[in-house]
């Protein structure tokens, strides 16, 4: 009697440390999804599956893993779906990693963290399962066993090659975001041109107050040349309540964008947490009015104004950087002092080597 209870015991234990590298990837998922890691994942970040953004996917998967683990306490079948969804799992993320490899080339430690979790969870199945097979391979029913084991390994194997499939089929990174909007909507000026020009400011960045008109100067004439896109890099925290409202004008209002910037600048000097009326007042005399972006897109533009700053190795701010995309030529200009509108026009000059 009481080995039957320690045997009981002993498995319900390894059923649970089973589950533990599961619990672990859903948390990883979530702390993902609210955007913990912000310098090396916010690149994986922009691939969606089949349109799905990764965190939120991840986050579902792994919640029906653990219903499967529960179910499977009780219903037999249940804990057979819960290694096929782990089998499943296992073959996404070997996908998720070549990408990361060699699509992105940065590793994203929560990303990273879930496929270790899940390989994990797999290698524990598999050590608890075996025993008990081999002590079965020893009896009568030998062939039967054998039928079932190979049975199942079959159903295991296509699970894992659907996970994998899938995954290579539908992880995509899109140019757009979320709601029919591209990259290419945040851009200004020539957006046929080869010359990109990158003005990264935080709107509450002293230095970048002071840089401002000679930014709008030097902006209003490169845009005749290059295409141009501002980022935000919220060094100060405050920068984040603007970058929605920047976002949308930027995407809705490119021919009054310079004005519209020019009226925000304004009122972040007396408004740190602006609401939607506030942004609204101070660009009616423009004759514009503010749309909000949803969610989404705010999260996407947001990730990407991270990529770029990440991809130039932006030191702080105000930071400009002139790119010719055919050549590969950059020119980078930092602080106050050094942009000027006549800087902005030299370097413009300097990359495109005229």
């Amino acid at each position: 009697m009481e080995t039957t209870v320690s045997a009981a015991t002993g498995k319900s234990a390894r059923g649970f440390w089973t589950m533990a590298p599961v619990a672990a990837a859903w948390v990883l998922s979530v702390l993902s999804w609210l955007g913990v890691c912000l310098d090396d994942c916010e690149a994986a970040h922009m691939y969606r599956l089949f349109g799905i953004p990764l965190p939120p996917f991840g986050v579902a998967y792994f919640a029906v893993c653990g219903l499967a683990w529960i179910a499977g306490r009780r219903f037999r079948f249940s804990g057979f779906l819960f290694l096929l969804l782990l089998s499943g799992a296992l073959g996404s993320e070997i996908v998720f990693l070549r990408v990361q490899q060699r699509d992105i080339g940065q590793w994203c430690p929560l990303c990273v963290g879930i496929a270790v979790s899940v390989v994990a969870a797999c290698a524990l199945i598999a050590r608890e399962r075996w025993p008990g097979v081999a002590v079965q391979l020893r009896g009568d029913e030998r062939n039967l066993v054998m039928k079932r084991l190979a049975g199942k390994t079959a159903w295991i194997l296509i699970a894992f090659l659907a996970g994998m499939g899938i995954s290579a089929a539908g992880l995509k990174k899109p140019d757009a975001f979320a709601a029919g909007l591209s990259a290419k909507s945040l851009v200004i000026g020539d957006t046929d041109s080869s010359l990109e020009v990158y003005i990264v400011t935080d709107w509450f960045c002293p230095s970048c107050r002071a840089a401002e008109p000679e930014i709008l100067k030097g902006a209003r004439q490169a845009m005749l040349q290059a295409k141009l896109v501002f980022v935000d890099y919220p060094i100060h925290t405050e920068t984040l309540n603007y970058i929605p409202y920047n976002l949308s004008f930027m995407i809705r209002e490119k021919e009054k964008y310079l004005q519209i910037r020019e009226a925000l600048a304004v009122l972040a000097l007396k408004n740190r947490e602006p609401m939607p009326e506030d942004i609204q007042k101070a660009v009616s005399p423009l004759g514009v009015k503010y749309v909000p972006l949803n969610y989404t897109d705010v999260l996407a533009g947001t990730q990407y104004f991270n990529t770029l700053i990440q991809k130039f190795k932006v030191p702080g701010t105000p930071t400009l950087v002139v790119l010719d995309s055919q050549t590969g030529k950059v020119k980078t200009l930092s602080g106050s002092s050094e942009i000027t509108s006549d800087n902005i026009l030299k370097a413009l000059a300097e990359v495109s080597g005229k």
